[in-house]
């Protein structure tokens, strides 16, 4: 399969899933909505195999002859189905175009016989198993990738739990391990960079952890605001990513590399898995999807290394581009080359500055030099 079928399939699958969230509605005015998505389901994945066999249609082809195209391409096969999926066309007609309700049990008829349709004709003309198409092909080779692939192996033995973990580890892989506070609990000086962490600033110390950590997955702490607008940043859907942090089991990789996971009971429950694991599936694939396309469409420079020459040993190393601020280093005996960024004017206009960021065994040297300091400066 191309790109655009895959796209498409999992198109008629998002579409399919709104469709049964309609109907599980006690409100009659959602079977309008519900008829109309099963159709468009319908049609979506249609089109994606007319694409995939080489069927002559376009935007004015009628949904009826979509089977009479396909048919020629795929015969001695035939589409399944067809009078079924013809009536369903009828009643979104009906209800669209004449404001006809359609009957429920008529329409859940019809969404058991579409699923049907999906899940063979996917099988018979794609080959594929039709709950687990997805665009994972289109992800960047990574951890998150094949915590991806672990979801959908784990789905095509219809081990739900397994997928449910997996896919809450592709997550953890790209978005919650950055919430990460254990490098925090012993209370040591972390230097400039060691203390990253996206996490809250209130629980980056060893009061909140000897407070708040009760067992391993506690170590991730959320900061709820940022985290939707990076999403949001990334074109990432922040409802997605909340609703399957509510239904996957909770996950923390300790600093050996072993996965700890919190086995909730209620989300690992066979029942409430099979009704959610598609939905679980589908969205993860479709968040990390998001995140690897935002991060291909930045663009930025190439990596070069710059480096200064001293003119003497045991320089100064100053807060800011200023002679009179803060020393906050001296570069060690003996080092005259240090990696530098840029340079720039300093705050006085005096003279230009180097700003350096250069790390050796037991120290960084992390600010600014003046031009006096620097051979040709």
């Amino acid at each position: 399969m191309d790109i655009e079928t895959v796209r498409r399939i999992a198109l008629a699958r998002h579409l399919n899933q709104l469709a049964i969230s309609s109907l599980r509605s006690n409100n009659d005015l959602h079977l309008f909505a519900a008829a109309n998505l099963l159709q468009d389901a319908a049609e979506a994945f249609l089109v994606a195999i007319a694409d995939h066999v080489g069927a002559a249609v376009d935007q004015n082809t009628k949904f009826d002859k979509y089977f009479v195209l396909i048919d020629e391409r795929i015969a001695p096969k035939e589409l399944p189905f067809k009078t079924k999926l013809l009536r369903l066309n009828r009643i979104r007609v009906d209800s669209k175009h004449y404001g006809i309700q359609p009957a429920r049990d008529e329409c859940e008829r019809l969404a058991v016989s579409l699923r049907e349709f999906f899940e063979e004709v996917s099988l018979s003309i794609l080959g594929v198993v039709f709950s687990t198409v997805s665009a994972i092909d289109l992800l960047e080779d990574s951890n998150s990738k094949n915590a991806l692939l672990e979801a959908r192996a784990a789905l095509d033995t219809g081990d739900h739990s397994a997928c449910s973990i997996a896919c809450r580890k592709a997550l953890y892989l790209e978005i919650e391990w950055r919430y990460d506070i254990t490098k925090f609990k012993d209370g040591k000086s972390l230097g400039l960079l060691g203390g990253f962490s996206d996490s809250p600033y209130f629980a980056r110390n060893t009061e909140y952890i000897q407070q708040n950590v009760h067992n391993p997955t506690d170590f991730i702490v959320l900061d709820h605001s940022k985290l939707d607008q990076d999403l949001l940043k990334d074109g990432v859907d922040p409802t997605a990513y909340w609703n399957l942090w509510r239904l996957t089991p909770e996950i923390y990789r300790a600093p050996d590399e072993q996965w700890v996971v919190k086995e909730d009971f209620d989300k690992l429950d066979a029942e409430f898995l099979a009704d959610k694991i598609e939905y679980i599936f589908s969205t993860a694939v479709d968040i990390v999807l998001g995140l690897h396309t935002a991060r291909k469409a930045v663009k930025s420079r190439g990596h070069r290394s710059y480096f200064l020459e001293l003119r003497r040993e045991e320089v100064s190393v100053f807060e800011s581009a200023d002679k009179a601020s803060k020393v906050v280093a001296t570069s060690p005996p003996s080092l005259v080359r240090i990696d530098t960024d840029y340079r720039v004017l300093g705050l006085k206009s005096d003279a230009m500055y180097w700003h350096v960021s250069h790390f050796g065994d037991g120290y960084h040297l992390w600010g600014y030099i003046h031009a006096d300091d620097v051979k040709n400066g």
